[in-house]
């Protein structure tokens, strides 16, 4: 991390780390909705139904798990995550791609709430790990609106 402040650099961390607890979440819904495992344990309480969520047509856009879809768009920010320390366009992109994954993290979110009026467990991991990402890339974003480049 050449030329990198320190606070910078700790932001870079966290955003990488907050990126794979995001791919880490989407494992258990893949190999659910794979059908390799038969049941994602909730935490007690009523307001969770992830088995259901994930099993839903919703949750399976153009027939393929979301989960799947997940993995590949968190895996492609991590190699942008990973390219960004010395690659200005890799910046401008990983600002972008933390709008995009904010953006569908929220709709995903709501769009539970209103189909089903419950929520993923699992999912709401992902939408933390995603809030993270959007807090430790703020200035990534931030450089997506600005014509200087985005800071290293």
């Amino acid at each position: 991390m050449v030329g990198q402040s320190s606070r910078q650099a700790e932001s870079h961390r966290l955003l990488a780390g907050a990126n794979a607890a995001a791919l880490l979440t989407l494992v258990p819904v893949a190999l659910h909705q794979l059908g390799v495992v038969s049941h994602l344990p909730d935490p007690p309480g009523t307001m969770f139904a992830s088995d259901g969520i994930t099993d839903s047509a919703i949750a399976h856009p153009f027939g393929i798990p979301d989960a799947l879809l997940g993995i590949a768009s968190y895996g492609t920010t991590l190699l942008l995550v990973r390219s960004a320390p010395t690659c200005s366009a890799a910046r401008k992109l990983v600002g972008a791609k933390l709008l995009l994954d904010s953006g569908v993290a929220i709709f995903n979110t709501s769009r539970q709430l209103v189909k089903f009026g419950k929520i993923c467990s699992w999912c709401m991991g992902t939408v933390a790990a995603t809030a993270v990402m959007a807090y430790a890339g703020r200035q990534l974003i931030a450089g997506v609106f600005s014509s200087e480049p985005a800071p290293r």
